[in-house]
């Protein structure tokens, strides 16, 4: 497991629209949560998109380990960047409960693209120097 002191940690609040009719947190909404994870890593919307590039999510995997229920307290979901390619790289998750037990696990293949023809490109020096010191290879 990496150093848990070089996490990005970020807190989301559960909605009780987020519960399906079981009461829990439902399924798809788990993305949603990675999406917040995710801009709270690259923080500068300039770093997502360009004129010269853009990133997609190219493959997302979610092993679940326990329910999320509906609680006034935030779920904290550390992340960071588990590889770091020339086109691609990959951001790890792991979502902790309010009492910080591992609710889930999770994985986002991101792709730099050219925004008009969808091709991967070579990251920007500026995206690249951004991610290095997130990066924590297992």
């Amino acid at each position: 497991m990496p150093e848990r002191s070089r996490f990005l940690r970020v807190p989301v609040y559960r909605r009780f629209s987020d519960l399906d009719p079981l009461g829990h947190v439902n399924n798809v909404v788990f993305h949603d949560y990675l999406q917040e994870a995710r801009m709270g890593l690259v923080r500068d919307i300039r770093l997502v998109r360009s004129d010269d590039y853009s990133q997609v999510v190219v493959k997302q995997e979610i092993t679940h380990r326990k329910p999320l229920l509906l609680t006034p307290e935030p779920i904290v979901i550390e992340t960071w960047v588990s590889h770091l390619g020339n086109s691609t790289y990959t951001i790890a998750y792991r979502i902790l409960d309010e009492t910080g037990d591992v609710a889930a696990e999770a994985s986002s293949v991101m792709a730099v693209v050219d925004p008009a023809t969808g091709r991967p490109v070579r990251m920007s020096a500026e995206l690249r120097a951004l991610l290095v010191p997130l990066t924590i290879t297992e």
